[in-house]
């Protein structure tokens, strides 16, 4: 018979420990609490090595073959890329569709495009005509890439509607 009621003990030598079952639950609750706080210092270390690097699609990408980007002419939005190819009697030209005042993307309008977030207008060129985008809608450089394809460089920009068509040969 161990010596106290809720002893752990029932070695009937006095020279083991005993413990409460009192103390052993307020043991496993600190042990608990120990490793919830030793994960969630691991986790958040994990987490300040882990790079916060932003997702963002690269500065060039391509349009496509020759033949079927100028099979049509008009303007298409490109979701992904956030721009506007034209292409019009064999040339294309992409123009962004970020707004220059907050980073909203901009619409077509009769008049041009008009930013749905705080008003902004633009022409048809892209020139600001009111709101309070302080910057008029830059076009980007299109090239021929090494496979063939129409390319497009978003580092290099254009406020030259004329100059940003590209005619492939």
């Amino acid at each position: 018979m161990p010596k106290y009621r809720n002893s752990l003990n029932v070695d009937p030598d006095d020279k083991d420990p005993m413990i409460s079952r009192r103390s052993f639950l307020a043991l496993m609750g600190v042990g608990a609490c120990l490793i919830g706080a030793g994960a969630l210092a691991g986790a958040s270390t994990l987490g300040f090595l882990y790079p916060n690097a932003m997702k963002i699609p690269p500065s060039v990408f391509s349009l496509g073959r020759p033949e079927e980007v100028l099979a049509r002419d008009g303007k298409v939005f490109n979701p992904k890329q956030k721009v506007f190819i034209e292409t019009m009697a064999g040339k294309v030209r992409v123009q962004t569709a970020v707004c220059t005042h907050l980073g909203c993307t901009v619409n077509m309008a009769p008049t041009g495009y008009a930013c749905p977030c705080h008003g902004s207008t633009y022409d048809n060129h892209g020139m600001n005509t009111g709101g309070p985008a302080p910057l008029p809608l830059v076009y980007f450089d299109v090239f021929k890439g090494a496979s063939g394809d129409i390319m497009v460089d978003k580092s290099k920009t254009t406020l030259d509607w004329n100059t940003a068509w590209y005619a492939p040969t």
